[in-house]
């Protein structure tokens, strides 16, 4: 409730204080204006045209290094198992019937 009623309040009274601003602030004289433009312009001067830019190159790919890929063991298993590790995969920690009542595993 207290947003709305900040909301409603800035919605009628910002264009209130733009209208008070505006009467507040000076005007510019427009006589400054008059006499700007019976100035003479500048005389202008041509800008010389820049260089062309040159953007670098990749090297060729034949220059590129191979670094000795593909990497020795690529497609092997990141864990090879060992004496304490099981070979097989082993079963659910909760069969549907070994679960406790009310667990997600029960039926």
């Amino acid at each position: 409730m207290l947003y709305r009623n900040f909301a409603i309040a800035t919605l009628l009274g910002a264009p209130l204080l733009v209208m008070v601003v505006e009467a507040v602030v000076p005007k510019s004289q427009p006589a400054a204006e008059t006499s700007a433009a019976t100035a003479a312009p500048a005389p202008v001067t041509p800008v010389p045209p820049s260089p062309p830019i040159v953007m670098p190159q990749a090297p060729p790919v034949a220059a590129m290094p191979d670094y000795g890929q593909p990497l020795p063991g690529a497609g092997q298993p990141l864990i090879v198992p060992s004496s304490n590790m099981p070979t097989t995969a082993s079963g659910p920690i909760f069969s549907s019937r070994s679960a406790p009542p009310g667990s997600p595993n029960a039926e």
